[in-house]
């Protein structure tokens, strides 16, 4: 009996299009649920019609696109709840994320959603200032901003009438890398609970901010979480697509090496000096 065998390039084929379809096509692999993206949901849920959710931190897209998938998740949730959503970009580009977030959620109305924009969700300005202009902001949101990001003076948005200071304020989403500054102040000295849909690196690295302020702040795991999160919404988006083609190029990889050893020892009985790989 002969063991087939294949080229590098035949295997690692192989692979690319194990880890592409998932990608482009998500299988829906079922992760466990953790304690931290359940009680995001619970939090969420439990929000009553009118609450008013800040969105917002500071970061980059080549590092939020990962913690999208439990922020799109969330709109989704959140649209049919009947809930305010004021973003906040503390750097440049988070203006951009959000308007990408909105759209992949698909919520506006030009998309067939329930959202208006200046009614259900406003995009503000980037707000320079980081830290100082994050405490004056959560002070007086007023004085502190005059138009959205398109240039819309906030008068002319009602959803902005019943915000002025953090006491409005609901609860604060972050999916940007830079969420250590808004759990240092919006929770830290101003007790506003957080929920972080955090890249892994970022979840490594302050994760432990979930002991320091108990019941305070929630923090997701990555595109682990986001799956996680897309799971309670029933749904499949890019965490289950991260999460799916990981699983399979795992499953191929060691399906390739255990076949390659077993063509190597069946080689080595049979008496073959030279076994192909």
């Amino acid at each position: 009996m002969k063991l087939p065998e294949l080229q590098a390039r035949q295997v690692w084929a192989i692979v690319l299009i194990g880890y592409l379809i998932p990608a482009f096509i998500p299988l829906g692999m079922s992760p466990v649920i953790s304690s931290a993206t359940q009680n995001i949901y619970d939090t969420i849920q439990s929000l009553p019609p009118g609450s008013i959710v800040m969105c917002g931190g500071g970061g980059v897209f080549a590092f939020d696109l990962e913690s999208s998938a439990g922020l799109i998740a969330a709109l989704k949730q959140m649209s049919k709840l009947n809930v305010k959503v004021v973003f906040y970009p503390m750097w440049i580009e988070t203006m951009q994320f959000s308007k990408y977030c909105v759209d992949s959620a698909r919520v506006d109305e030009k998309f067939g959603g329930p959202w208006k924009y200046g009614r259900d969700y406003v995009i503000l300005p980037y707000i320079p200032g980081n830290e100082v202009g994050l405490v004056s902001f959560l002070n007086d949101v007023k004085k502190t901003v005059s138009t959205d990001y398109a240039g819309t003076p906030i008068s002319q948005l009602p959803i902005m009438d019943g915000l002025n200071s953090y006491k409005d304020i609901d609860v604060w989403i972050c999916a940007q890398w830079d969420g250590v500054t808004i759990l240092r102040y919006v929770t830290g000295e101003y007790g506003i609970k957080v929920l972080w849909f955090a890249q892994s690196s970022a979840y490594s690295a302050f994760g432990s901010y979930m002991q320091v302020y108990p019941g305070k702040i929630y923090i997701t795991n990555g595109a682990l979480g986001g799956a996680q999160y897309e799971k309670l919404n029933a749904m499949k988006g890019l965490g289950h697509a991260a999460l799916d083609s990981n699983v399979v190029f795992t499953l191929l990889f060691i399906g390739f090496l255990v076949l390659g050893n077993i063509t190597m020892l069946y080689g080595e009985k049979n008496g073959n000096k030279k076994v192909k790989t």
